[in-house]
């Protein structure tokens, strides 16, 4: 599982669910997850989706509704669906016919694995649902990988950050920012050759796994933020306070995931972190929101820089 809850939405008039979805989108971000619907208005549009090499694994939920128009049926999309996705969970709802109806077509067609709702209650089955799946796999050992994916699309938003910046500098800028980039390498080589005494005057296998590689994901969004404070990027410096939010309130918690072994009993519930401060279940939801809402503003900041 990822921080995007991917779903296909089949409906003909998606108009009618914009409410719905505003609300479904509030509940899941609640959690840490951003829903993320991908909306098909005809049978051809959906059987073109369904047909992609990445749908089975990118796709987390189908919405179908009833009556699609043009004397075209719900029931019949899933079907369809069925032949390529046989254990994706679908919410098949209709503010027409009654659930009752909806489960005898689905049972006539031999459609498993298919929650059925009225338009009425179509947000609280989905939540029902989406609450269900997150369930199942969400310890903390899924959430660090949910929290590992997200970080490394950010360090890649970071990097790439860094290119434009650097495209964007004249040859005087352009050498100023190798010469910083340069600097920082050398400090930290100096740093592991300092650590590489240590280790000579009192090796050990635990020292030995704390030593660290030379152009750092902190030194980037360090000198990121050095970088937008530059005159150049004047139009970028709110990205500063991004920078300065995501170091400070996820990249440590996201190196101690990174680094703790996970207990092989249950589903593990709770770490503890090298401070001695335990990481539970509720403070890692408060951390995919919190990734979740600077991922928003690693995305704005890129796409400012690109224009």
């Amino acid at each position: 599982m990822r921080l995007d809850f991917n779903v296909l939405w089949v409906d003909d008039q998606p108009a009618s669910v914009v409410h719905q979805i505003k609300s479904i989108a509030l509940q899941m971000a609640n959690e840490g997850f951003e829903f993320k619907p991908r909306q098909c208005t005809t049978l051809a549009q959906m059987e073109e989706v369904i047909s992609e090499d990445v749908f089975t694994d990118e796709v987390d939920l189908i919405l179908v509704d009833w009556d699609l128009g043009n004397n075209e049926h719900g029931e019949d999309a899933i079907e369809r669906i069925r032949q390529i996705v046989q254990y994706k969970d679908v919410v098949f709802y209709s503010g027409q016919a009654a659930v009752v109806e909806l489960r005898q077509k689905a049972y006539e067609k031999q459609l498993e694995g298919v929650y059925c709702a009225g338009r009425a209650d179509l947000v609280d089955e989905v939540i029902g649902v989406f609450e269900s799946l997150i369930k199942k796999v969400l310890d903390l050992d899924h959430t660090r990988g949910i929290v590992m994916g997200a970080t490394s699309d950010i360090d890649h938003m970071v990097n790439t950050c860094l290119t434009l910046a650097h495209n964007k500098l004249n040859d005087t800028g352009k050498a100023k920012f190798i010469e910083e980039a340069m600097r920082r390498v050398m400090e930290q080589v100096e740093n592991i050759a300092r650590q590489g005494e240590k280790l000579k005057a009192a090796p050990s296998v635990e020292a030995l796994f704390n030593t660290h590689m030379l152009f750092t994901s902190d030194h980037r969004l360090r000198m990121l933020a050095s970088i937008l404070g530059m005159d150049e990027f004047e139009a970028h410096a709110t990205g500063i306070a991004t920078v300065k939010a995501y170091r400070e309130g996820v990249v440590r918690e996201r190196n101690t995931l990174g680094h703790v072994v996970m207990v092989p009993q249950g589903k593990p519930n709770s770490v503890i972190d090298d401070a001695g401060k335990v990481v539970d279940m509720v403070q890692m939801r408060e951390l995919r929101k919190l990734i979740l809402n600077l991922r928003a503003d690693f995305r704005a900041l890129l796409d400012s820089m690109q224009t």
